[in-house]
This record gives structure tokens, sequence and C-alpha cells, in this order.
């Protein structure tokens, strides 16, 4: 039985708006035969997740930072290591008590992962952790600017999501739920935002998640669709064994 988790939704959101190949969808969220392929950027924030909270990726293995042949950490992962002594000193500050992490909470329909559970001025509360180029990008739809944020439901579902689960597995009603985000070009640079979900959202979210699951079933009955791009399937973990993957760039035609 398919769990919905919150990377899932967004991953089926772009299927459905041909964004991401369908096969590719069905292998990383349904069959669970690959896995995503990290970027430099993924990889720095997974280090700095590590060092922050001492949690294993998913891989269960600790990851190694870049080096110089000198042995002194490149610059990226230099950054990470001094974003993560800021993390330690805010939650020294705020006089937060980590109490999990990595803390899976999955029930029969949904899943997800909270990177930390903590207790925060008597009560408990989730903290997620970003660490980010894009701190106050308003225009990117990854871009973490305050104002623009309601606008960005790629962004948001989380808190959503995860508020939904900590009421239906933990019995904690509409739990304070935190982003710290950590400027990767900037190491003594983050903001906190405290999300506030509108109780409209809970009941969007739920109907949503129904709604996923069945369209997931139809799709796994008549078959996922493969959407073929050179840029992507070039790349694409499936891409030694695909019979229907761009075997070279399509023309685009701009009119000026």
């Amino acid at each position: 039985m398919v769990k919905i988790s919150q990377s899932l939704i967004k991953g089926f959101t772009d299927y459905l708006n041909k964004k991401e190949c369908g096969l590719l969808f069905q292998a990383k969220y349904i069959d669970k035969s690959v896995e995503s392929v990290p970027s430099d950027a993924m990889k720095e924030g997974i280090y700095f997740e590590y060092l922050c909270t001492g949690g294993l990726p998913r891989n269960g293995i600790a990851p190694e930072p870049e080096r110089l042949k000198s042995g002194v950490l490149t610059a990226p992962y230099q950054r990470a290591t001094d974003a993560a002594q800021l993390f330690k000193k805010i939650i020294q500050h705020y006089k937060i008590k980590i109490l999990k992490v990595g803390y899976v909470l999955s029930d029969d329909e949904k899943n997800g992962i909270l990177d930390i559970l903590a207790e925060w001025d008597g009560q408990k509360v989730i903290i997620d952790l970003k660490y980010s180029g894009l701190i106050d990008d308003k225009w990117n739809e990854m871009g973490w600017e305050t104002e623009s944020l309601p606008m960005k439901d790629s962004l948001m579902i989380q808190g959503v999501h995860y508020k939904i689960l900590a009421k239906d597995i933990l019995g904690i009603e509409d739990i304070p739920f935190y982003y710290f985000i950590f400027n990767s070009k900037d190491p003594s640079d983050m903001k906190i935002i405290k999300q506030t979900v509108d109780g409209d959202k809970f009941f969007f979210h739920r109907t949503a998640i129904q709604q996923v699951k069945d369209q997931i079933e139809k799709e796994l009955y008549n078959g996922f669709k493969a959407y073929p791009d050179y840029r992507k399937c070039k790349d694409c973990p499936l891409n030694v064994s695909c019979v229907v993957k761009a075997e070279a760039p399509l023309v685009t035609e701009v009119f000026y």
C-alpha cells in the first residue's frame, strides 16, 4: 500500500504537470527501486543537517565533506560547518530541548520524517531545517522570502502535512511548526519562520491525500506515462534500462 508523504504529493503534482516522468515517479515513490541523485547543493544540505542533529541520512551512511588535497574543508563545506555551529547557538539561546531527530511518523495512509521533535517553552514543537541560498528570494518557487511564502504551496505543504501527522499519531492538536532556514552563502545568517495554518487548509490537505491515493491507483492500473526529456533523461537513474528515453534534445523554436 502506498503511503502519502508530502514529497510524494509534490512529485505527483509535478507528474500531473508533466514536469516529472511517470516512470521515474513510480520507481522512486511506488516501487522504491531508485533514489534521487543529490545535487552538490543537496549534498551540502545533508552534511549540514547531519552536523546539526547527528541523525544519519536515509541511506544510513554518515556524509563525508569535500576536502582539498591539504585536508582542509572546501569553502561550501566550511560554510555548512559554521552554519551548524550557529544552529547549536540558536538552540542554546532559546533553551530548546531536542527530543527526537529523524522521527518517522506513519499510519495506514500517510507518513513523514520530522527533522526534529523538540520541546520549546514547555510544549512540543516540530523544527524543520533548511539550508538554502534562496533565503530571501521572492520570485523563485523555492525561495524563502517571508511575504511570498503563503503563495508557495510547494514549500508550505510540508507544515500542513506534519501538523496532521502529529495530530493523528501523537495526539497533538495543531503542533507548532518552525522552519529554521540557514543561508548557504553566509553561515552567519539564518531566520526562523513559524507556520500558522488556516483551518480550511487541513481539510483541503486531507482531501488531497485521498485524491492522490485514488489517482495513483488509477495510474498504476493504466500505467504511468513517460515524459522523455533529453536533459533529464541523460542523468536519470533509469537511463540504462529505459526504452523510451530521449536520445537527443528536441528542437525548440523561438519567435522574435
